[in-house]
């Protein structure tokens, strides 16, 4: 029997991560994903998140937030204010324009007797997102899938569809949307922007191992 030849190996990727402990859960990233690589699970979907997107988007300052700034130790002091003032000290309250309604991530803004009400709670989502491993660029039957300069790559011209990219998902981001795979990382940074707390950034992990 022929000995197995082992030899070293030292691997590197380049990766976003995200710090917990900075993370307001705000849903930016998400939002701004162009190939909807970064996924929510919430357990209860409705319960305030506290990640001040609210008050950011309010025209009239109706919601007031710890000093009008995101704060992630303070964030939870979040609430509606009918007697808020503007810098002009001229008393202003909510307009119903909605935007706070339609833009909350996890639909914690109900419409409860004619009044918009947040529904306050500790609802902690579960952030899922691509992680690069190009399992599903090796899996791709037909080479449609390609991992090239740190990022995964669609040719749809090659894409039957056929699904083993969404089977294969370790973090289950892949799914099929219209005519091609989606939920991959293409690197592009713009959930890096997006971050009003500097909670992602791009570093490298390297790690050594044999290779038969």
């Amino acid at each position: 029997m022929s000995a197995q030849i082992l030899k070293s190996a030292q691997v590197s990727k380049r990766k976003i991560f995200r710090d917990m402990s900075k993370c307001i859960l705000c849903g930016r990233c998400r939002n701004i994903c162009p190939t909807d690589a970064i996924k929510f699970t919430v357990e209860e979907r409705g319960l305030c998140t506290h990640c001040n997107l609210c008050a950011e988007v309010c025209p009239v300052r109706a919601i007031d937030s710890y000093e009008g700034k995101i704060k992630p130790e303070e964030a939870g002091r979040l609430y509606f204010n009918t007697q808020s003032y503007n810098e002009r000290n001229i008393k202003i309250t909510c307009v119903m324009c909605m935007e706070c309604y339609e833009k909350c991530p996890v639909g914690a803004i109900k419409l409860h007797e004619g009044k918009l009400r947040i529904r306050k709670g500790n609802a902690r989502p579960e952030i899922i997102n691509c992680s690069l491993c190009s399992l599903c660029a090796r899996v791709c039957p037909n080479g449609a899938l390609k991992f090239e300069m740190n990022r995964i790559k669609l040719n749809p011209e090659l894409c039957t569809l056929c699904g083993e990219c969404v089977r294969v998902c370790p973090p289950q981001t892949m799914y099929l949307k219209d005519r091609y795979p989606a939920g991959y990382c293409v690197m592009c940074g713009r959930c890096i922007k997006s971050c009003p707390v500097g909670a992602l950034s791009i570093k490298t992990v390297s790690w050594g191992g044999n290779i038969l």
